[in-house]
């Protein structure tokens, strides 16, 4: 049983790990649709496009790698940084929406949160036992 469970731990990371890397390199080749799955459209050109698709595909390969290289390596640090983009991506939209006047999207920021958390239980259980 504690080996199933063990197993289960690999779940969270990878398939959050695909998702993002997915979502990543379809902003590269399809920006557009990329921005629709974040809420958004993408502006005509320029450097606002420029800037949208770069933080677009920086975010979600960047995710996804790490979190592909924690679950590789098997060491809890590479955990770490996916864990904080998750924290500081639901406390922006948190924050937008009591403070800023956006619209209060519970189901977004929970779940980044809920991310957190699922990731750093697998952080406990995907590294490498130490001596």
């Amino acid at each position: 049983m504690a080996r199933v469970l063990k197993l289960l731990a690999f779940v969270p990371p990878v398939l959050l790990g695909l998702m993002f890397v997915l979502q990543g390199a379809a902003a590269l080749i399809n920006p557009a649709t990329a921005a629709k799955a974040w809420g958004f459209d993408l502006p005509a050109g320029g450097f606002a496009l420029s800037s949208m698709v770069g933080i677009i595909a920086s975010h979600g390969l960047a995710l996804g790698l790490c979190l592909f290289i924690a679950v590789i390596r098997r060491e809890k640090f590479w955990f770490y940084p996916p864990m904080l983009m998750f924290f500081f991506l639901g406390l922006g939209r948190l924050i937008a929406g009591l403070v800023h006047g956006s619209a209060f999207m519970p189901e977004r920021f929970v779940a980044e949160f809920a991310f957190v958390g699922l990731l750093y239980l697998s952080s406990l259980f995907v590294t490498k036992e130490t001596a």
